[in-house]
């Protein structure tokens, strides 16, 4: 029940109350909805270890530097409104958390998210079609000539088209969750045919910024099968075909067209000089400047202050390393070099000893090393009278709860496959933070959504020991900063550039 009314209730924030319900939207449908899946997943909250997540906290904070952004701003009746407006998009990474615990569940995700593009495409491109150009679908804009063209947008979350955009650049790798191996008429009906219809959804909103960001998830998810010169030779290629069929809608796509949006940013530069720690006020930039930030770093820094960047931060990056962690295991590889060293340091041999014991039929082989015995074990058990068989099996009954393995409720996938759920992430993670990098959506739901995701796949990385532990608080915190102070400096240096750049 807590994933039905999960799956509803990001259905109802994404196509608008209005559009579900009809009349009942008056009586604030979508917090009914928000409270009853809260309530409906609280069985779920032991089992996720929720509170032993990195990113639980960083949105804690986030919450704080809402309200102390608008506490600071002088007016305090904005202050309920603003955090009210913000937790709704946050209790989505809990929510997801709480409820995905099979792969079929985020399947079922990926699928609600699907459904509300394909039906924004199919109400804008038909309202297109029979030329209703005051279908709320539909936004008009002017070219670089002065002509006008219209742009497909959706509701409520996404009734911008660049923000739009930006949720179907980055479900396009999700769908491949749907994919199975060998069953080509399933692949066609479930992935690629609604990638394609997707990709001309994107088309429709004419974002530049989608364009950029489809064009780095082609590049990025190509690059390790074809190499990085051939990927990017592909993606210019794309970009050229992107431009002969008017993919922006007849603007041009360079530093000169967005010469508006560098503007935009130096205003929040400035903003974030002004009132360095809290900043100007949640969802208050425009208040100061005629358009948005057009940059989500800009946006969180100028309105939260470097308080509310350096939470926002602590957020994205555990996600962003969990989520890639999780499909290559990198780190937890050069950790285990790490203890077979140490290992022959102590001993004086050159590597573990690796032993092979016929083990229910299978020959089982085994590292024995000191770094990776678990706690209580002693570090010479594999030279008692005990075979290695019973060895292992004592080893798993000593090892703490979370190292078990999953629920009885939870599936147990391959290996293979959950490296291959985890390569997902990073890509949607790609597409969304390029598309970000020209959109002012630090809060969005949608971040929130993929960022639980990313928890649930990197649980199951964790279960399997496929994956290394997460990081320390302090390491956490002492990177968070840096990227804070770090992306601000890219701004400014862009910005620097781009200056020099208009002097001559």
């Amino acid at each position: 029940m807590g994933l039905f009314l999960t799956l509803l209730y990001i259905l109802t924030a994404y196509l608008g109350p209005e559009t579900i319900w009809g009349p009942l939207y008056e009586f604030h449908i979508e917090i009914i909805l928000a409270a009853l899946a809260t309530l409906a997943s609280l069985h779920g909250l032991n089992r996720s270890k929720i509170f032993t997540i990195p990113q639980t906290y960083a949105l804690g904070g986030m919450v704080v530097s809402v309200f102390m952004s608008m506490l600071f701003t002088g007016w305090l009746g904005s202050v309920p409104v603003a955090v009210l407006s913000f937790i709704p998009n946050v209790f989505t990474f809990f929510l997801v958390i709480l409820n995905c615990r099979k792969r079929i569940h985020l399947q079922m995700l990926v699928g609600t998210m699907l459904f509300i593009c394909l039906f924004t495409i199919a109400r804008g491109y038909m309202a297109l079609r029979a030329e209703n150009y005051l279908s709320p679908y539909l936004i008009s804009q002017g070219d670089d000539e002065g002509s006008r063209f219209y742009r497909l947008r959706g509701l409520a979350f996404i009734n911008d088209p660049n923000d739009f955009a930006q949720v179907m650049v980055s479900l396009i790798p999700c769908l491949f969750l749907l994919w199975r191996k060998s069953s080509f008429l399933r692949n066609m009906a479930l992935v690629l045919v609604p990638s394609c219809i997707l990709v001309f959804g994107m088309y429709l909103t004419h974002s530049r910024g989608g364009m950029l960001a489809l064009l780095a998830v082609i590049l990025f998810a190509s690059r390790k099968k074809i190499g990085t010169i051939p990927a990017a030779m592909i993606a210019a290629a794309l970009f050229a075909g992107a431009s002969v069929v008017g993919w922006s809608g007849g603007r041009d796509v360079s530093v000169e067209a967005g010469s508006g949006r560098m503007e935009a940013w130096a205003t929040g530069i400035d903003l974030l000089k002004a009132h360095p720690l809290f900043g100007v006020g949640f969802q208050r930039f425009g208040e100061y400047f005629y358009i948005t930030a057009h940059n989500t770093v800009v946006v969180c820094a100028a309105e939260l202050g470097m308080f509310g960047l350096f939470w926002w931060v602590m957020f994205v990056l555990p996600t962003i390393r969990d989520a890639y962690v999780a499909s290559t295991g990198s780190e937890k590889k050069e950790q285990e070099e790490d203890g077979l060293l140490a290992y022959e340091m102590a001993y004086g041999q050159r590597g573990p000893k690796q032993m092979t014991e016929p083990v229910a039929g299978r020959v089982v082989e085994q590292v024995v090393d000191l770094r990776w015995q678990p706690a209580g074990y002693p570090a010479d058990a594999m030279t008692d009278s005990k075979s290695s068989s019973a060895v292992a099996l004592e080893a798993a009954d000593a090892a703490p709860m979370y190292m078990s393995g999953f629920g009885e409720d939870e599936e147990q996938l391959p290996n293979e496959e959950i490296h291959r759920i985890a390569a997902l992430m990073p890509i949607c993670m790609v597409g969304y933070f390029v598309a970000g990098w020209f959109l002012s959506r630090a809060y969005i739901m949608t971040l929130f959504i993929y960022g639980g995701m990313v928890q649930v796949i990197y649980r199951w990385a964790l279960d399997r020991d496929l994956a290394p532990p997460r990081w320390k608080p302090f390491k956490i915190a002492q990177y968070s900063a840096i990227g804070a102070v770090g992306l601000i400096f890219v701004v400014y240096l862009m910005l620097r550039v781009e200056h020099m750049m208009g002097q001559y």
